[in-house]
């Protein structure tokens, strides 16, 4: 068996990231003492003690084979498992990412795959994206998967269900609006008969950017324990926290969740 730590990850971006979106609606949390986030994708791993990671490129950045990937790569030295983003934010590609995902690969034993964001709500040429990452990590001596972001209630319809069932290996599923969690089991249940045989993985959000404000505890536990059951279940392979730029600026719903975290992350979960 496996415990639940095992199953844990961080959607991280660059520092300060989001500080321009945290901070929108400030007549709401004027108890708030911070507005901008300072905490890195490997200072937030070690804050809630998760031991795997999601490197999203934002804009471009940390541009593939710079300095700073590399630097990104090396601060990763002790996390478990690490996917490296080959469509970023706002679908952002370079072109090359596949090829420096190999390249780190061969270097960083945790370098396990790519990661694709935004690539449906954002991409013109969603399956050209796809067969390109595709071959290019398949050039590589390891078995480098390919993991995706998919918003239910954005990314409708026979295309998409396709796309994903062809080329990726885990699918990521995010509640924009948090109004949304009510539906949370349903769609869960929809991605499962959607996409047979997939890894599924729950994306937990602390911060609702839709509505512009943190999620609250009641939100934050209705998800969560939800992923736990699943995972006890054998029904999810991972949750992933975003993101370390919400994170350090005292919002309640990162001190919920590291209690969580504390409370459950030796439990006993499906392989």
């Amino acid at each position: 068996m496996a415990i639940a730590r095992d199953k844990f990850w961080i959607f991280g971006v660059r520092a300060h990231q989001d500080d321009g979106r945290i901070g929108v609606n400030r007549h709401e949390r004027k108890h708030y003492q911070l507005f901008r986030s300072r905490i890195t994708p490997t200072e937030a791993a070690h804050m809630l003690d998760v031991p795997n990671m999601l490197l999203i490129n934002c804009d471009g950045e940390p541009a593939p084979f710079s300095e700073e990937a590399y630097g990104y790569a090396e601060s990763f030295c002790r996390l478990d498992k690490v996917f490296w983003g080959a469509c970023g934010s706002n679908g952002f590609r370079t072109g090359n990412e596949p090829e420096f995902i190999c390249k780190l690969a061969e270097e960083y034993p945790n370098i396990c795959g790519a990661f694709l964001d935004d690539l449906f709500v954002c991409s013109d040429d969603a399956e050209g994206v796809l067969k390109s990452v595709r071959e290019g990590l398949s050039k590589s001596e390891k078995n480098l998967e390919m993991y995706v972001t998919w918003y239910p209630q954005k990314e409708k319809g026979e295309g998409v269900e396709a796309l994903i069932n062809k080329y990726i290996d885990g699918i990521s599923i995010w509640t924009w609006d948090s109004k949304d969690l009510i539906n949370l089991e349903k769609v869960f249940e929809t991605a499962e008969k959607t996409f047979p045989g997939k890894k599924l993985f729950l994306g937990i959000y602390m911060f609702d950017f839709f509505n512009g404000r943190p999620l609250t505890d009641e939100q934050m536990e209705y998800q969560c324990e939800l992923g736990l059951k699943w995972l006890k279940e054998g029904r999810l392979a991972g949750m992933i926290f975003e993101a370390n730029s919400v994170m350090g600026v005292k919002f309640p719903s990162e001190k919920w969740l590291r209690k969580w975290i504390d409370k459950v992350k030796f439990t006993e979960v499906a392989d």
